[in-house]
């Protein structure tokens, strides 16, 4: 059972924020709930499919992007309260209309958490 619950953890989603990006995609999450320092981004499920990972490049505010591999205990990903941090997926493109997104991520402070995210693709 994840300490945050999912209602809560829909709140880091920017609502509108899933756009068209090159020959991929992109969203922003943005901390409203607590300081954190994600330990692993551990997956990422587009319309229930996961997406290779490889092919995630996580953008902090700092502006250095790295692969969702990149973040580790040794090299946390910092998301301070306000923060926004870009997900970009380069090589899937998305159809118009309604998306279920699962973001999977390792928080230092509580363990294992999936953010479910809903928006719509104009």
């Amino acid at each position: 059972m994840p300490a945050i619950p999912p209602f809560v953890l829909k709140k880091l989603y920017v609502k509108g924020s899933l756009r068209t990006e090159g020959d991929g995609f992109a969203f922003d999450i943005e901390n409203t709930i607590a300081p954190a320092n994600i330990v692993a981004f551990t997956g990422l499920d587009v319309d229930g499919q996961p997406v290779d990972p490889s092919q995630v490049t996580v953008v902090p505010p700092s502006g250095d992007p790295r692969t969702m591999s990149q973040v580790s205990a040794q090299a946390p990903l910092l998301f301070p309260i306000g923060a926004t941090v870009i997900l970009r997926v380069a090589g899937k493109t998305l159809d118009p209309g309604p998306h279920e997104l699962t973001i999977h991520v390792v928080v230092q402070e509580v363990g294992p958490l999936d953010i479910p995210v809903s928006d719509t693709l104009t």
